[in-house]
């Protein structure tokens, strides 16, 4: 394994954590091992590129239009820089921004073969492992870690809501709304008593976290997710299986422990029904209006956004539609367009939906193949488990990317572009 290799997964690691752990404030800015070890890797790249004389070797990458658009949408916000007025903001989002491009672009120049990437996908759960005990750490004794907005929090509900090693409750959710898919494909496609009864431990440990984050958009990213799987996934005779095991699994539980099961599902229909109750109120109201302030403020741009990490400042300083004093726009789709324009949107929108279209086609050839010579079984195997993973997980984040203020410093969002591709383009070369 190269140097580089190693880097690029001590960046992946510290990326779920952020700055959770080991963070330094060094004047505006915060040092952590993630930032560090992307840095690092940063200058190996640079160097070794002139260490050859600018030769560089990228005809294994097979997802170029992908990375081109990436390199357009921050080219747009170095661009729209010139016009942002806050430019506070507009410099703490393409700093962002260019972080999130990097992760990606390093793991597919990086992990190339199938063995990378399942170290990725084995990552992914062991990082979940970590968390779940601090979710429950924080809903049975209400402290929270310092880079929590809810650290010494008074509040009395939101006290006991898990937020683990992110900012706040609603990116929690969106993680392990993410983090479904791996844990129900891992359990297709592992044999073992063992591991089946761990993953399944890990899956009722999740939702229940899930639960008490009280984030009603990722409860409904979770039943995209679960319908997806019903209708695009499984097959005639699994949806069968499905609904069999699922009804005696509930009808266990019921009879087994039927308090439990009575106060569970009463908590989430009250927070479902909150939802539609809401519609009627004036939360629904104020998102309405952000999204009526957001698109003034992309005609006063002419169509062409107000400048990288501006939508906020647009909000409160040009909005005409009341918002309870509110300025973030909560919908990751909205503040792009808002931010950079209708090219860089429309850019996004096609980025994004032909990601899901080509690991779909990639995942119906995968399961074409019925009964695969015994040297290429485990392969097959390993190939079906990740497509269907980030499959799923994609479609998910439709919802979930709209359930917090911002995720454009949420790094498992891009951490879950960057195994997309880094898989896409895997699934190229071969």
């Amino acid at each position: 394994m190269s140097f580089q290799k190693i880097i690029s997964y001590l960046i992946i690691i510290s990326g779920f954590f952020g700055s959770a752990f080991l963070a330094a404030d060094i004047g505006p800015f915060s040092l952590f091992p993630f930032r560090i070890f992307l840095l690092l890797l940063w200058f190996i790249f640079i160097l070794g590129f002139f260490l050859k004389k600018g030769r560089l070797n990228i005809s294994y990458i097979k997802t170029k239009e992908y990375l081109l658009f990436l390199l357009f949408w921050l080219c747009y916000a170095f661009l729209s820089f010139g016009w942002a007025e806050d430019k506070g903001g507009a410099i703490r989002d393409i700093t962002f921004l260019f972080i999130g491009c990097s992760l990606i672009f390093f793991t597919v120049f990086y992990l190339r073969n199938l063995k990378d990437l399942k170290w990725f996908y084995y990552i992914w759960i062991v990082v979940l492992i970590i968390l779940i005990p601090i979710g429950f750490w924080e809903r049975f004794t209400g402290n929270h870690l310092a880079v929590s907005g809810l650290f010494e929090t008074t509040h009395l509900i939101k006290k006991f809501m898990p937020s683990a090693v992110f900012n706040n409750p609603n990116d929690f959710a969106a993680f392990l709304v993410l983090t479904f898919p791996f844990l129900f494909s891992f359990l297709r496609y592992n044999k073992g008593f063992f591991k089946k009864f761990f993953i399944i431990f890990l899956i009722l440990c999740s939702l229940y976290l899930l639960l008490f984050t009280y984030s009603r958009v990722n409860y409904l990213a979770l039943i995209l997710e679960l319908s997806f799987i019903f209708l695009f996934i499984f097959k005639l005779k699994s949806k069968f299986k499905a609904l069999i095991i699922i009804a005696l699994l509930i009808l266990a539980v019921v009879i087994i422990l039927p308090e439990q099961f009575s106060k569970i599902t009463g908590l989430f229909r009250e927070q479902i029904s909150s939802l539609f109750y809401q519609i009627e109120t004036a939360s629904v109201g104020i998102r309405i209006n952000l999204i009526k302030n957001s698109l003034l403020c992309l005609s006063k741009s002419f169509g062409f956004g107000v400048g990288t990490g501006n939508a906020e400042y647009c909000i409160e300083n040009y909005g005409v539609y009341w918002t309870k004093d509110i300025v973030n726009v909560h919908n990751w789709w909205l503040e792009i367009l808002t931010n950079y324009g209708i090219f860089v949107f429309a850019g996004y929108l096609i980025f994004y939906l032909s990601l899901i279209r080509s690991l779909y086609k990639y995942h119906k050839q995968l399961t074409t193949y019925k009964k695969p010579p015994k040297t290429e079984n485990k392969q097959l195997t390993t190939e079906r488990m990740i497509c269907e993973v980030l499959l799923i997980s994609l479609i998910g984040f439709f919802l979930a990317s709209i359930s917090s203020s911002s995720i454009m410093a949420f790094n498992s969002q891009w951490l879950l572009f960057a195994f997309s591709l880094a898989f896409l383009n895997y699934s190229r070369q071969k």
